[in-house]
């Protein structure tokens, strides 16, 4: 359903048990038509299950999700990090909605959700230039700090420092 201007009408909320194999589809379905033609069909989003989600979750990740009609079409996970330090990873949109900054919308409420947060980092695999693009429009930098995935990409950090209220 799209809202009065033109966008979809969706809401963000932190993810329930219930929501991962719902968050995991969508995740693998996203890798699989944007990161497999780059990196290859190794990657551990590609790999991970219910039970692996719900054990990351009981180790203190947590997952936001974006809902539209009663449907989950895009999800990500954070870990709180030392020092304020707030780690984005696995930011998934339902292919057939990709392009319309539901992404960066589940980015921005997810930031917002996080008042406790002094900066912002997330991961990119070099070949992913339209998601560079995206975070960058955002305010994250590259750090110059990379590491490589076994059997996947090689990944370069972005951080965004939180803006004083």
């Amino acid at each position: 359903m799209r809202g009065k201007n033109g966008v979809d009408a969706i809401v963000f909320r932190p993810g329930r048990p219930g929501d991962y194999p719902a968050a995991l589809a969508i995740q693998r379905r996203a890798y699989a038509a944007k990161e497999v033609p780059l990196y290859g069909s190794n990657l551990p989003p590609l790999l991970e299950t219910p039970k692996t989600l719900a054990e990351e979750i009981a180790a203190g990740k947590r997952l936001f999700v974006g809902e539209c009609e009663g449907e989950i079409v895009a999800s990500i996970r954070i870990e709180e990090l030392e020092d304020g330090e707030i780690h984005f990873c696995r930011l998934s949109v339902e292919p057939a909605r990709q392009g319309r900054g539901i992404g960066q919308r589940l980015i921005l409420a997810t930031e917002a959700a996080c008042p406790e947060a002094k900066s912002f980092v997330l991961d990119c695999g070099e070949q992913s230039v339209e998601n560079f693009h995206i975070y960058r429009k955002l305010g994250y930098l590259e750090t110059g700090r990379a590491f490589q995935v076994p059997d996947g990409p090689k990944c370069l950090e972005m951080r965004k420092k939180k803006r004083p209220d």
